[in-house]
C-alpha cells in the first residue's frame, strides 16, 4: 500500500513512525519545511518531498497519482481540505483522510456532493468527551467507549483502599464469576505490562480494565475507586475544546459549579452568551487574582485547555501551589512534555495527537478492525476486531489462541458475554483486545484476512 502523509509536524511524524514500525507500506511525507522533512526521512528511511499539499505539481512529485491513501495532517484546516480536494482531482481513486478542527468545515465537507474527503478527523471533540467522563473520580486517568458504548476501557490508579491489592488476577476472576470485567494491562514503574493470570496488583499501579458498561459501577467499587464527582470545576481556555467540554458538562451534570477563564475578551463574551450555567471570567489563568476569583481554594479540579503546552503546564503548576489537593488535567500535545507534567505534579495529561493518530491508523488496518485506541505514549493499543468466516480463530477456545494480546470483551449478537479460557470464538463475534506496541504488528497480521 502506498501512503502519502502531508504534514511532517507532531501528528504526521507520529503517523509515519507507526506505519514504518507496524505496516508493510510504501510511505512518503510532504511538507514545506525542509528541515522537518529531512529529520523524519533520515530517521525513518522513507521518501520525503519539500512542497505544499495545495500545489498539484508538488503532489504529483510526491507520487499522488499512484498512491492508495493520502493523510492531510497539517496544523491548518484549510490546507488539509484543499490537499484532499486536489489529491482527489488528480487521482479519483485515492482514499483521503483529513484532520479538520473547525466544525464549520465538517458541515461543508459532508454536504459537498463530490465527497472528496472520505474520513474527517476531529480530535478536539473526542478530547472534550473523554475529559467529561473523567469527572467520575479523581482515580481515573483514562476512559474510552468500546462497542459504541456497550463496553468501556478504564485506566485507574490503585490506592491503598483498593480491595484487589496483593491478589493474583486469576483469583479475582474466580471470586467475581460472571462479572464482565477483565484487567488487561497495568503500568508499574513507568512500564506498561500485559496482564497475566498470576500477576499481582500493587498500590500505585495504573491499571487498565475492559468492562461491560452495565458492570462499570460494580467494577469501580471492587477496585476501590472512590466516587468523588467534581462539583467545583475550573477550566482555563475557552477555545474549541473548552467550549465543547463546558457544553457536555452542562448537558450531563446537575450539581456542579463550572467557571471558565478566557484571556481574550471578545471570545469570553461570545462563550458567555452560548453557555447557560457556566460563569465566564475574562483574565489570565496564570494570575493569582483571577484564580482566586474563580475559587481556586475550594475547587475540586482545574483543566487547562489552551493551545500552548507550556502555558498549560505552568498554569496547572501554579494552581497546584495555591491548592495542593486540587486535581489537575492538562492538554499536552508534545509527548516530550508529558513526563515533565508528571514531575510538576500534573495528575492527568490529555493528548489530542493520540486521538488523531488512533483514528487515522484504523484506516490502514485490515477491514476486520473496527476501532483502535492508542494507550499511553504509543505504548500499547486497544482494538475492536470482527471475527470473519474462514479465520483460524473460528471455534477455538480462548486458551488455545496463541497471540500476544489480552482478551477484554466479547460482543456476541449485540450483547456482551461473560467468558472463560474455555469459551469458543464464533463467526460474527466482535472482540476487544489489549496489546503492547511491540506486539501490534504480529496481532494485526493474525487478523489480516482482508488486509490491503
Amino acid at each position: 500500500m502506498k501512503i502519502l502523509i502531508v504534514g511532517a509536524g507532531q501528528v504526521g511524524s507520529q503517523i509515519c513512525r507507526y506505519l514504518v514500525r507496524e505496516m508493510d507500506s510504501d510511505i512518503t511525507v510532504l511538507d514545506s519545511n525542509a528541515e522537518q522533512v529531512g529529520l523524519i526521512t533520515d530517521k525513518l528511511n522513507i521518501f520525503g518531498v519539500v512542497g505544499e499539499g495545495t500545489r498539484g505539481d508538488d503532489l504529483i512529485q510526491a507520487g499522488v497519482k499512484n498512491t492508495n491513501l493520502i493523510v492531510a495532517a497539517t496544523p491548518s484546516d484549510e490546507t488539509n481540505v484543499l490537499t484532499a480536494y486536489f489529491a482527489r482531482k488528480i487521482n479519483p481513486e485515492i482514499q483521503t483522510i483529513a484532520r479538520i478542527r473547525n466544525l464549520d468545515y465538517h458541515e461543508f465537507v459532508s454536504e459537498d456532493r463530490e465527497g472528496f474527503i472520505d474520513v474527517v478527523i476531529n480530535p478536539e471533540g473526542a478530547v472534550a468527551d473523554a475529559t467529561q467522563r473523567l469527572l467520575r473520580s479523581k482515580q481515573l486517568f483514562f476512559h474510552q467507549n468500546l462497542f459504541d458504548g456497550k463496553a468501556q476501557i478504564i485506566g485507574l490508579n490503585l490506592s491503598e483502599k483498593s480491595n484487589v491489592l496483593n491478589t493474583p488476577l486469576q483469583q479475582l476472576s474466580e471470586t467475581f464469576e460472571g462479572l464482565r470485567t477483565f484487567v488487561v494491562g497495568y503500568r508499574r514503574d513507568n512500564i506498561l505490562h500485559l496482564a497475566n493470570p498470576d500477576d499481582i496488583l500493587r498500590e500505585g499501579d495504573k491499571v487498565y480494565l475492559i468492562t461491560a458498561s452495565t458492570d462499570l459501577e460494580r467494577s469501580l467499587e471492587i477496585f476501590g475507586v472512590e466516587k468523588s464527582p467534581f462539583h467545583r470545576v475550573i477550566v482555563i481556555g475557552g477555545g474549541k475544546i473548552g467550549l465543547d467540554f463546558a457544553r457536555r458538562v452542562e448537558e450531563k451534570f446537575k450539581n456542579y459549579s463550572l467557571k471558565i477563564i478566557e484571556h481574550d475578551k471578545e471570545r469570553s463574551e461570545k462563550i458567555a452568551g452560548i453557555l447557560t450555567k457556566a460563569i465566564v471570567l475574562h483574565g489570565d489563568g496564570m494570575e493569582e487574582e483571577i484564580l482566586d476569583e474563580a475559587g481556586i481554594q475550594s475547587a475540586n479540579i482545574i483543566i487547562s485547555f489552551t493551545e500552548d503546552d507550556k502555558t498549560n503546564l505552568l498554569q496547572l503548576y501554579k494552581a497546584k501551589l495555591l491548592n495542593p489537593t486540587i486535581t489537575t488535567i492538562g492538554l499536552i500535545k508534545d509527548y516530550g512534555l508529558s513526563r515533565l507534567g508528571e514531575s510538576l505534579g500534573i495528575d492527568i495529561v490529555l493528548n489530542p495527537q493520540a486521538t488523531t493518530v488512533s483514528s487515522i491508523i484504523l484506516n490502514v488496518k485490515p477491514s476486520s478492525f473496527k476501532q483502535v485506541q492508542m494507550i499511553g505514549e504509543d505504548e500499547g493499543e486497544a482494538c475492536e476486531i470482527l471475527i470473519e468466516g474462514g479465520h483460524e480463530i473460528e471455534s477455538q477456545q480462548l486458551s488455545d489462541i496463541k497471540i500476544p494480546a489480552k482478551f477484554g470483551a466479547i460482543l456476541r449478537k449485540g450483547e456482551l458475554i461473560a467468558f472463560t479460557p474455555q469459551t469458543k470464538v464464533q463467526v460474527g463475534d466482535q472482540i476487544a483486545l489489549f496489546m503492547l506496541s511491540k506486539d501490534v504488528k504480529k496481532v494485526t497480521k493474525y487478523f489480516s484476512i482482508n488486509a490491503f
